[in-house]
């Protein structure tokens, strides 16, 4: 997939914009839709699968391909998904926006922008408004991953560029 110049209006690329995304179907690079984005952070998109047999996926934001104006499309299978990044925690508000609890303000300095990738599909989706974190930023974070604790998510984000998740 290559970013599109003409599609960039769909969503720009700024820090804000992925915390629209919460809600949003995400498909993995065999496209298979496994859950919605359920939690953000810096390093971080938590998705969840079903409603009674629920499955947290903690996956790497290096790990997205792009959002396509429905669907936010990962680098990875579902079998590598359910491999690596399957986890039984529920993300934590202090160290994840998660919607119904704005108290994670994270996303200053975040340096990763949102691709915008082209669309696979053309068929509708509702536009759903989402509303801005509170500023309350959490004094521990923790990588979703190995749960290895930084005192800043700069060591967080180090962490994150050496570690072979």
């Amino acid at each position: 997939m290559t970013t599109s110049n003409n599609e960039s209006s769909i969503l720009p690329e700024d820090k804000k914009e992925w915390i629209r995304l919460i809600d949003e179907s995400v498909h993995t690079y065999d496209d298979i839709d496994i859950g919605d984005i359920y939690a953000i952070s810096r390093n971080f998109i938590v998705v969840k699968r079903g409603f009674v047999n629920i499955h947290y996926y903690y996956i790497p934001v290096k790990k997205v391909e792009g959002w396509d104006g429905n669907v936010l499309w990962l680098k990875v299978t579902e079998n590598e998904v359910k491999e690596k990044y399957e986890r039984d925690t529920i993300p934590d508000p202090n160290q994840y926006f998660v919607k119904d609890y704005p108290y994670y303000t994270g996303f200053t300095g975040y340096n990763y922008p949102l691709p915008i990738i082209v669309r696979r599909y053309s068929e509708p989706y509702e536009d759903v408004t989402k509303s801005a974190p509170e500023e309350n930023v959490p004094s521990i974070y923790q990588c979703g991953l190995c749960e290895e604790s930084f005192d800043s998510e700069n060591e967080l984000d180090k962490h994150m560029d050496i570690a072979r998740h």
